[in-house]
């Protein structure tokens, strides 16, 4: 299935059962750059520069107050230069969609805590340029399937911050990648679960949304 045809069709199914539902929007936006270079006796030997941009929005709506359907889009641009005289650039692009139904299952005062659940498909490209060539990398596609609990706290009526919990995810993943007539497809079951990694201070992520 082509990469746009499966976000118009999602983004409709969203847009039918979820016309009279209350909104929320959210997302994230990622961009690094960075260059560095190597001179030995004042000539340059080494020289690179990375480049990615990442967009990752979010739409949803409330069904009621304890449930919730959504939908995650995702694009990732990235760009890498290295060598000297002769350069090789490497380009990637991603692709993809993710739909998603929430479950708030406890709440008091202003937190909550919710399971997630979510379905997505991501079209992958590469290519890598070297002097007047260009080769096409293989075109790989992901699906997959997770399940996760999180933490939500209100800051106004408007605003909520939430974030993923550590001591609980089931996820299934299966990628195939193909090549003209070479194909290669793989999968892998993740699940976790205990009371050791309940929250990780440097690895934590603190998302919010915004309600209309």
């Amino acid at each position: 299935m082509k990469p746009y045809r499966f976000l118009l069709i999602a983004l409709f199914s969203f847009s039918f059962i979820s016309s009279n539902g209350q909104f929320f929007a959210g997302g994230n936006i990622q961009l690094n750059s960075s260059n560095a270079k190597t001179r030995y006796a004042n000539d340059l030997t080494h020289d690179a520069a990375n480049f990615s941009f990442t967009v990752s929005p979010i739409i949803g709506t409330f069904l009621s107050e304890k449930l919730a359907l959504g939908l995650e889009l995702n694009l990732a641009l990235s760009r890498n230069k290295t060598g000297v005289s002769t350069e090789t650039i490497s380009k990637n692009s991603t692709i993809g969609g993710s739909p998603f139904i929430r479950y708030y299952a406890w709440t008091r005062k202003k937190f909550s805590v919710f399971g997630q659940g979510n379905v997505g498909l991501e079209f992958i490209r590469s290519s890598q340029e070297q002097g007047n060539s260009t080769i096409d990398g293989p075109k790989e596609t992901r699906v997959y399937v997770s399940i996760y609990p999180g933490l939500s706290y209100d800051l106004t009526d408007k605003l909520s911050f939430q974030t993923s919990l550590n001591f609980l995810s089931i996820g299934y993943n299966y990628f195939t990648s193909k090549d003209d007539s070479f194909k290669e497809s793989s999968s892998s079951f993740n699940f976790g679960t205990g009371l050791g990694n309940i929250i990780s201070i440097g690895s934590i992520t603190i998302g919010a949304i915004y309600k209309f």
